[in-house]
């Protein structure tokens, strides 16, 4: 596994692409929903039919008004009330549509991000994970893509029904009087430069509340995972003063974006109120009835979705803020794979050259200039103090993180050459930190490409992995969920559920990190006697804390500082009394 670019873990990886201004962002955005253009397009057109029903109106007010009350028409008298009731009704239905097909649209856009969000976070790197806490992305998949979904669609929407709304009735008003009209249009520039001057501070305030909202999911998460814990230490109280502080400046934020919304609402109603007193002025005297009802009604209602326009800026920039947060994710560099070689099953020779690796913002290399081999087959053990370089080793080994520098070699092969799906399947890993999915027994033991197994093979890895007895006692056998992270199961027993998982998979490989950590001693023994013989004839890596697990051993490295300080059998090591003796003797002597 090369790496021709010595200094790229020390970089920051997986930046997002830069997003240089709101319409570029906006003609990505609205490419998720043309995918649904006819849907869309129907939405649009009910849209316009409604916005011209309130032109409509008012010139059926004006009608009614000089036909039917100031001359008192009999000609008119079944005739406008059908009308009107016509109009309402076609208003009403237009309405039901556009609403109904943009929310159709809206729906399919949050299901699109969500698919394709996950779809990338299956593809990115530990290093992206490492970076990040589960809180904040889960925050991404909900809080952040519906504010997106309502920018996006909803409020585009309205904002298209009230700005074609504006432009019909002042359409109409300058038919009644074009002087009059130029009144009001007066302030709109006044309007325009307000709003303009608020949308940096919403935006601002947008970006506290996502923030905000991802903390608290982050909070939240923690100490629902960590009820054991919480409890045991008493910080029910402290956890509740936490999650209490996030949500009050959660509160204050989008309390101050409700505030700057309101003003904008404030200002919109303070101008319109100057116009109409001009047009009021003007108007009397110089209109009849029906036009002064039709342009004073036509001036109220554009007051209306006016501040609508006005209040769907803060929509807006919200769903902004949102759409960087998800394309953050979307954008994000996937693990490199630009290997083209396949190998049908390794013989299980591994080799180090001068490898390296560095993380991000540590003083020292997790591995420095490292080099060994394992022959096929051999039982390697790796001990040592922790943050001696075991775990960063054994995670190199599928490609978990990239080299600094140097080369790992799989049966004489460049693991960075071999195709990383293909790699990951010569492993099998056992970890100290037991990952079970809240499923059925079968299910987490046959998971992922091991979804095929018989219930025979599946039975016989739980009988190698001894927890088929205990398996049986349960009341659905198999077929028993065991809670969220395996919850309703001992340490022991999800620790051998993930042992009896690694066996299924019958990988060339083993990688065993602490995988007898949580055990017993008598569960310890058995579970030593099935790794002993599953491990006969495969490479295997053993990182051990409980040296009496792995006298047995082919061969022993011990590690320090990411180092190889010390190789060979228990006996040899013993012998050299260095390192490892003196950590064996620690441990029999405690």
């Amino acid at each position: 596994m090369s790496n021709s670019n010595p200094k790229k873990s020390k970089s920051k990886t997986n930046t997002a692409v830069h997003i240089p201004n709101a319409k570029i962002l906006y003609l990505r955005l609205f490419h998720y929903a043309w995918q649904y253009k006819y849907i869309f397009m129907v939405s649009i057109f009910a849209l316009v039919l409604l916005a011209g029903s309130n032109t409509a109106f008012l010139a059926l007010i004006k009608q009614v008004t000089d036909e039917g009350f100031a001359k008192k028409a009999e000609s008119q008298t079944m005739l406008l009330p059908l009308l009107v009731v016509a109009l309402m009704v076609a208003r009403g239905i237009a309405g039901f549509i556009s609403d109904y097909c943009m929310r159709v649209v809206a729906r399919r856009v949050v299901e699109d991000f969500r698919r394709e969000m996950f779809a990338k976070l299956m593809l990115l790197p530990v290093q992206y994970f490492d970076a990040r806490s589960a809180g904040s992305v889960v925050s991404k998949f909900t809080y952040d893509v519906e504010r997106l979904s309502t920018a996006t669609t909803r409020s585009w929407m309205n904002v298209l029904r009230d700005a074609l709304t504006v432009v019909g009735l002042i359409g109409y008003m300058l038919y009644l009087d074009w002087r009059l009209t130029l009144i009001f249009a007066i302030v709109l520039p006044f309007i325009a430069m307000y709003l303009k001057k608020m949308t940096p501070k919403l935006k601002s305030n947008a970006k506290q509340v996502q923030h905000s909202v991802g903390e608290m999911t982050k909070t939240a998460e923690e100490a629902i995972a960590g009820q054991r814990i919480v409890k045991i230490f008493g910080a029910q109280d402290f956890e509740f003063n936490r999650f209490a502080q996030i949500i009050a400046n959660n509160r204050r934020v989008e309390l101050r974006v409700a505030r700057i919304a309101g003003l904008s609402s404030f200002v919109v109603e303070l101008f319109a109120a100057l116009a109409l007193g001009l047009v009021i002025y003007y108007a009397i005297g110089n209109f009849s009835v029906g036009e002064f009802a039709a342009f004073v009604g036509a001036l109220l209602m554009l007051i209306s979705p006016i501040k609508h326009i006005a209040a769907a800026n803060e929509d807006l920039q919200v769903g902004l803020t949102a759409a960087q947060s998800i394309f953050e994710v979307v954008d994000s560099q996937p693990e490199v794979d630009q290997g083209d070689v396949t190998i049908a099953r390794a013989k299980g020779e591994i080799e180090f050259k001068n490898v390296t690796l560095h993380y991000a913002d540590t003083p020292r290399p997790a591995l420095d200039n490292l080099s060994f081999s394992i022959k096929a087959g051999e039982k390697v053990a790796l001990v040592g103090r922790s943050g001696g370089g075991k775990t960063s080793l054994v995670n190199l080994l599928p490609r978990f993180y990239a080299l600094e520098q140097g080369t790992v070699l799989l049966d004489g092969i460049d693991c960075s050459t071999i195709q990383l799906k293909n790699l990951r399947q010569q492993f099998a890993l056992v970890s100290q930190d037991i990952i079970l999915f809240n499923d059925t027994i079968f299910n987490n033991i046959a998971y992922g490409v091991l979804r095929d197994a018989t219930e025979a093979e599946v039975i016989a890895a739980a009988k190698a992995a001894h927890i088929w007895e205990f398996i049986q006692q349960l009341p659905n056998g198999l077929q028993n969920e065991i809670g969220d992270r395996g919850v309703k199961l001992s340490g022991g027993q999800r620790q051998r559920l993930a042992i009896a998982r690694a066996i299924l998979k019958n990988a060339p490989i083993l990688l065993l990190d602490e995988a007898t950590s949580a055990l017993d001693t008598e569960s310890e023994q058995h579970v030593q006697q099935a790794m002993d013989e599953l491990m006969r004839d495969r490479t295997s890596i053993v990182i051990a804390h409980r040296l009496s697990t792995i006298e047995n051993a082919d061969r022993i490295m011990v590690m320090e500082h990411g180092h190889i300080v010390e190789s060979g059998s228990h006996q040899d090591l013993m012998a050299l009394d260095g390192y490892y003796a003196k950590l064996y003797q620690k441990q029999f002597n405690a």
